[in-house]
């Protein structure tokens, strides 16, 4: 059980696979996250992937996963049955009667295996802290040419559970935009425009409010179920300046910001992750005046 535990440690600590673009300025079709909604689906519960790009208008992404009970025991640490191909999921969706068969397809072959078994491994580790489904994707520009390869780790879990993080919001020095009053994506200003002077540095610093971040069952090294708890991570991209930390989180989840030498416009993308399965970005614009 340690093997399977310390496995578990990591494939629930990190929501995502190969590591995403991690320079903060972008120049060209990036991809900057991948969300799962809900990041822990549920048997009979409908899963819905989307991605967080940057400049890429017109991309398309094809999704695909092997819900199969090879690859889900596989998440326990255990290779027991017979490999498959991934399925495709049209426009990033498994829905409720998939995720409902997935799972019953596994217990059938786990639910009366004899104790310390790897069957009962695969059985235990579903009841206590959940599975993890594999949910790959790539994505396309307009042209077809491929911008990302990639994939999601989503949690498989015998009820709901947790929740992603909400719509970003932040401030750009003393100005506030917000993705909580409309689309979720994008980060609308709260009254005054988010401006800059060129050259200047100023302040960038996520919601302060972190009440949203929740527990979930895990596994210690030596196999027992412990609470585990979430951590916001805060990820900043821009199309121009340069930014003091790629990555922010408490207590110092602020990060400075200089802005280009060159008045204009420049992009800003947030994501935020939680350490578990969940995720949230929004863009927002900025002026950079004279």
């Amino acid at each position: 059980m340690k093997r399977v535990a310390s496995m578990l440690v990591l494939l629930l600590l990190g929501c995502e696979g190969t590591p995403f673009d991690t320079p903060s300025i972008v120049l060209g079709p990036r991809v900057l996250g991948a969300v799962a909604e809900p990041p822990e689906v549920a048997p009979g519960a409908e899963l819905t992937m989307a991605i967080a790009t940057a400049m890429a208008e017109g991309a398309t992404v094809e999704w695909s996963a092997d819900t199969s009970p090879n690859a889900l025991a596989a998440s326990a640490g255990q290779q027991l049955f017979e490999a498959r191909d991934p399925v495709p999921l049209p426009g990033g969706v498994l829905d409720g009667s998939a995720t409902q068969a997935a799972v019953d397809e596994l217990l059938a072959l786990v639910a009366d295996a004899p104790a310390n078994t790897p069957e009962s491994v695969v059985r235990i580790v579903y009841e206590e802290v959940g599975l993890v489904l594999t949910v790959q994707f790539v994505v396309r520009d307009a042209g077809g040419v491929v911008i990302a390869e990639g994939f999601k780790r989503v949690g498989v879990v015998p009820s709901p559970r947790t929740t992603n993080p909400p719509p970003p919001r932040f401030s750009v020095g003393d100005r506030a935009a917000s993705a909580r009053l409309g689309d979720p994506t994008r980060c609308a200003p709260e009254g005054a425009p988010l401006e800059a002077r060129a050259g200047e540095t100023i302040v960038l610093a996520p919601e302060p409010d972190e009440a949203w971040l929740e527990t979930y069952p895990a596994l210690d090294l030596e196999g027992r179920t412990i609470e585990g708890v979430e951590n916001a991570y805060y990820s900043w991209f821009a199309t121009d300046g340069a930014f003091q930390f790629a990555v922010t989180r408490a207590p110092e989840r602020e990060v400075e910001w200089t802005a280009p030498d060159t008045p204009g416009e420049v992009t800003f993308w947030l994501v935020v992750r939680d350490g578990h399965f969940g995720t949230s970005w929004c863009t927002a614009t900025v002026a950079v005046l004279p």
